[in-house]
């Protein structure tokens, strides 16, 4: 299972967590609130149940842990932001250390987003020469959309996470771990609108796990091995 592989970068939860504790004698933002972006978010769904049985647990695990890679972003959505033309800008700092987010509006509507890290990182002592640790694009409606995770200090690709929505409101989410620049394994969760779903999971691009949910939250899984052959089934109530 990839997801055991791919961790998001330590210093982005730690961004939510100094985030989240800013006071609120921020300096006012300089355009009205209602003219700033909405931040990117995007949530996806595992099967509606209680069950105990470890593969409906499973799915449920996993889609949390894909949330969290635009949860992690979402506190910023509690400071002003300063507008420079096109280009909004979060910002915190603790000492000599500065996050910057920004959020930069294209001609077709959608937002480019960036986080960049400078300085000394208390909580790690990591030091940082403006690195950027995430870049993103939005649609307007923030319906699709990509994030870049980059390793730290470097310009190494460790994680792409994409989502999408189809016309009849079908939420497809793609999460992408790299590894010195080959694809090391990904998770694929789709999410209907009634509730039903389904997650993959890729070793490589080798589709290794699959399980589909109804949406009252019953459902089926399936194993197979590195060359595609299938090694077990079952189902959940």
């Amino acid at each position: 299972m990839y997801l055991r592989l791919v961790k998001i970068p330590f210093l982005l939860l730690v961004t939510a967590l100094l985030v989240g504790g800013c006071s609120k004698n921020e300096s006012s933002p300089t355009e009205p609130a209602a003219q700033t972006p909405t931040l990117p978010l995007v949530t996806f769904k595992g099967p509606n149940t209680t069950s105990t049985d470890i593969h409906a647990q499973m799915a449920q695990s996993y889609i949390q842990a894909m949330n969290a890679y635009t949860t992690a972003f979402t506190p910023y959505a509690g400071l002003p932001a300063t507008q420079t033309g096109n280009t909004w800008t979060w910002s915190y700092s603790v000492g000599t250390f500065t996050i910057t987010f920004t959020g930069t509006l294209q001609p077709d509507g959608s937002y480019q987003w960036k986080m960049v890290m400078n300085g000394l990182d208390p909580s790690d002592s990591t030091l940082y020469n403006n690195w950027t640790a995430t870049t993103g694009t939005t649609s307007g409606d923030g319906k699709n959309g990509s994030w870049n995770i980059y390793d730290v200090n470097t310009t190494s690709l460790v994680a792409k996470y994409e989502w999408a929505t189809s016309s009849n409101n079908v939420l497809t989410g793609t999460l992408t771990a790299y590894s010195n620049g080959t694809e090391v394994g990904k998770t694929v969760v789709v999410n209907n609108p009634d509730g039903s779903g389904e997650l993959n999971e890729y070793t490589g691009t080798v589709l290794t796990y699959r399980s589909v949910w109804q949406a009252n939250g019953s459902g089926q899984w399936w194993t197979y091995d590195l060359s595609g052959t299938q090694t077990g089934t079952g189902t959940w109530t």
